[in-house]
């Protein structure tokens, strides 16, 4: 029986690559759900006890008539006091004083207080937190790319006398990005589905915590095709074999590997309450499985296209 071809299909995968990245990095900015961290919040404490439940929905409506997009509204009564919690997409710190006076008036207005001296306590937290976590985010990955680009053009440098630095790099650059992309729209398609769930410092911590496990196994197929370039020393010899052999050689480890982390993973996901290490095997389970099928069939595929090969060595493997 003839053998399945990955890299004669070397542009179905790239293609498909782009179209799911484009597609997790969409449905992730269209369902996140930032935390106040990112946002903002405002916290109300009032003097008098009243129906929980009413006054949330009630606050949520007059919140969205005033245009504050979208807003969510906790509302807790104890026997001392109500204690109200706004989470609103507050773009600067004047936004926050105003949704701040807003409510008061609504408290005011509907007579759930007598008079302002009935709130007790008031705590106005603006977006500045999260700005600082998305820049330094950001400054982390670009860091750690531009590291990592650095790492492998000195640790294969007996590759780049058949593959261009261009490539090499180019395409590892390509494959994190996908990874990234994959994954995060994962999580956003469970966002969708619960909405308990929150873009946070958690989350942000998880993701560049993780980052690195996708480039293991693309090592893995560095090293093999370097070990067999280096033998091959035929100048005329078939890129498209090589890297197809390459492949081949190490996708059982990737496999195999990735396996036994999922198994811990799924685990952790349904036998742990918890919603902390729910919220991260779901992650790292989404990186291990896209980071291996990147490994396999986007890496040394996207290498071979960029390599411009395709065409010349189409039907000679």
């Amino acid at each position: 029986m003839k053998r399945f071809g990955i890299i004669k299909r070397a542009y179905i995968w790239v293609i498909l690559a782009l179209c799911l990245g484009i597609w997790g990095g969409f449905v992730f900015l269209m369902t996140a759900n930032y935390s106040e961290e990112f946002t903002g919040w405002v916290s109300i404490s009032i003097n008098t006890q009243t129906d929980s439940n009413e006054i949330q929905n009630n606050l949520r409506d007059f919140l969205s008539e005033k245009d504050y997009g979208k807003t969510s509204v906790h509302v807790n009564t104890t026997d001392e006091d109500t204690q109200i919690k706004i989470n609103a997409d507050l773009k600067n710190d004047d936004v926050v004083a105003q949704i701040s006076t807003d409510i008061s008036d609504f408290l005011l207005d509907n007579w759930y207080i007598q008079s302002s001296e009935d709130i007790v306590g008031q705590t106005l937290t603006g977006p500045s937190v999260g700005d600082y976590m998305k820049t330094t985010a950001f400054q982390a990955l670009i860091i750690w790319l531009i590291l990592m680009v650095i790492y492998i053009l000195l640790a294969f440098k007996e590759t780049r006398k058949y593959i261009s630095p261009a490539v090499l790099s180019g395409s590892v650059l390509c494959v994190m990005l996908f990874d990234i992309l994959a994954t995060i729209g994962a999580y956003g398609v469970w966002m969708l589905f619960n909405d308990t769930l929150q873009v946070d410092t958690i989350f942000i911590i998880w993701v560049l915590t993780i980052i690195g496990y996708g480039i293991n196994d693309v090592i893995v197929i560095f090293d093999r095709i370097r070990e067999n370039m280096s033998r091959n020393k035929d100048k005329n010899a078939v890129y498209g074999k090589i890297f197809e052999e390459s492949i081949r050689q190490s996708i059982r480890r990737s496999i195999s590997t990735s396996v036994s982390t999922l198994i811990v993973l799924v685990a952790m996901f349904f036998l742990w309450n918890s919603d902390v290490l729910q919220q991260f095997s779901f992650i790292v389970g989404m990186w291990v499985i896209f980071s291996t099928l990147a490994s396999i069939f986007l890496w040394a595929p996207l290498a071979y296209v960029l390599m411009w090969k395709f065409g010349k060595e189409k039907w000679k493997f």
